[in-house]
């Protein structure tokens, strides 16, 4: 008669840990657990939970992101790894959170004969590549999670607000972000084109993006974007200009704590605006708010001033903010 493997529950209670009590079939088999009893746990006693084919969640309760994530990549297996807004979740992009949706993308690789199902969305790819791994969770690089998170995003705003984030705040470069979107297939890709048209430009944020848009429409020439302000004499820099018209010292400021972060960050914002005062700079701050509801009044603005400001000049080093 075969005897039965004695279950260790000391490695069955570190599988199924509370907040991460996810297993395969298979785990659970390696650990001794026999299969009738996982259909036991699963049909009557009712202790687990199916959540995925072949994989369990070791408790009756919702389970939790990451008990989903962990299943999602339980069920692609060894070769499964996140990708899109979850995998920009897991490597801290905050902008990411409002986009992850009712279901968890995964890739897996060509040959892998696993399809979708439930909240686990399989993509086959032929691409490798480095991956990082966060508590225990395998994800691709930040910038192809963006550009596959930016495909099944809509809305053009929170395209560039999550490569807005990921680019200012994650050091992502948009080269980096541009060979990601030659090597994906094209289809969904325009508007993170546009966005990364936009950031060649200069463009570094939402509300500059918004702006770009409404002084074309209005048929007001471009400014230099993000224009790096330095002192001639030594070259320390001094200001960072959201929008500037060199010829004639005007600057335009996107003004709103939304997108300085932090009240600090808002009151520096301040302080840097004084500053480009003082070196003769005109500064006209524009609230996203009054772009969104308004943006003839403050297209009208601009014009205004690029007509009756005289030709004076930067006294300061212009750089351009162009993308490296």
């Amino acid at each position: 008669m075969t005897r039965r493997r004695h279950v260790d529950p000391v490695a069955l209670g570190q599988l199924l840990a509370p907040g991460r009590a996810v297993a395969t079939h298979a785990q659970l088999r390696e650990l001794g657990v026999p299969s009738s009893t996982i259909t036991y746990r699963l049909r009557h006693d009712a202790a687990w939970t199916p959540i995925l084919p072949g994989v369990v969640l070791g408790h009756r309760g919702v389970p939790t992101p990451h008990e989903r994530r962990l299943a999602a990549l339980a069920y692609a297996g060894a070769t499964g790894r996140l990708t899109g807004s979850d995998a920009l979740v897991v490597l801290g992009v905050v902008a990411a959170r409002r986009h992850t949706g009712s279901r968890v993308h995964v890739l897996v690789d060509h040959g892998c004969r696993r399809t979708s199902h439930g909240f686990a969305l399989v993509t086959r790819t032929r691409r490798g590549g480095a991956l990082e791994t966060r508590d225990g969770l395998v994800c691709v690089p930040l910038a192809r999670a963006t550009i596959d998170a930016c495909r099944r995003i809509r809305d053009l705003d929170a395209v560039r607000e999550l490569v807005a984030d990921v680019v200012q705040n994650h050091g992502v470069r948009p080269a980096d972000l541009l060979a990601e979107i030659r090597a994906a297939a094209r289809q969904r890709t325009h508007l993170a084109r546009e966005v990364l048209s936009e950031i060649w430009a200069g463009i570094r944020s939402v509300g500059e993006a918004r702006l770009r848009r409404v002084l074309r429409e209005a048929g007001i020439p471009d400014p230099v974007w993000n224009a790096e302000l330095r002192r001639p004499d030594d070259g320390l820099l001094v200001a960072v200009a959201d929008a500037l018209w060199p010829s004639v010292g005007l600057v335009v400021e996107i003004d709103s704590r939304a997108w300085h972060l932090s009240p600090e960050s808002y009151r520096r914002t301040q302080r840097r605006q004084r500053l480009l005062a003082e070196w003769g700079l005109t500064v006209l701050p524009v609230s996203p708010a009054d772009l969104a509801s308004d943006p003839a009044a403050v297209c009208a603005q601009v014009a205004s001033l690029l007509a009756s400001l005289p030709p004076r000049g930067c006294r300061l080093a212009v750089q351009t903010g162009q993308a490296a």
